[in-house]
C-alpha cells in the first residue's frame, strides 16, 4: 500500500490528551490472535515501544463534504509521549498517512494509518523529549 508524506504545518491536529501503548499481539493454538496477556508492547525495528496518540482532525471550512474526525498517530519512543491537554495543537515530525483499503471479508473501508517520527506542540512549547535522535 502506498504511503504519503503530509505537510504537518498545514494540518490542524488537536490533542485529545490520550496516548496508549500499542499492545503486542500473540497467535493462539487455534490460529486466532489477541493482545498479549503479559501486557507486552509492540516495538519498531530499533526496539523502541510504539504509542498511539489520539487527535481530532477538524473539518475543512471550505469543504461541505468534510467532517471532523478522530485519528490515531503511531510514534516510536522509549518514553510515553507528552501530548499536553485536550485542545492543544500538535505538530508531528515526518507525518505519513497510508490510506485505508477495502476489506474484502467485511466490505468495509479500513481507517487510514498515520505514523510520525516525533511530536512538538504548535503553541510554542519546546519539542517533546521523546523525539528520536540521529
Amino acid at each position: 500500500m502506498r504511503s504519503y508524506p503530509i505537510d504537518a504545518a498545514r494540518v490542524r491536529l488537536i490533542s485529545t490528551g490520550n496516548v496508549n501503548a500499542v499492545p503486542a499481539w500473540v497467535e493462539l493454538a487455534d490460529g486466532s490472535r489477541r493482545p498479549d496477556p503479559n501486557g507486552r508492547q509492540e516495538a519498531d525495528d530499533q526496539g523502541r515501544p510504539l504509542w498511539r496518540i489520539e487527535v481530532i482532525t477538524p473539518a475543512d471550512e471550505g469543504d461541505d463534504r468534510d467532517k471532523t474526525a478522530v485519528a490515531e498517530i503511531t510514534i516510536a519512543s522509549q518514553d510515553q509521549p507528552d501530548v499536553g491537554t485536550f485542545g492543544e495543537l500538535l505538530t508531528f515530525e515526518s507525518l505519513i498517512v497510508t490510506p485505508g483499503y477495502l476489506n474484502k471479508k467485511s466490505g468495509q473501508l479500513t481507517a487510514a494509518r498515520w505514523t510520525a517520527s516525533g511530536i512538538r506542540r504548535k503553541n510554542g512549547h519546546k519539542p517533546a523529549e521523546h523525539q528520536p535522535t540521529g
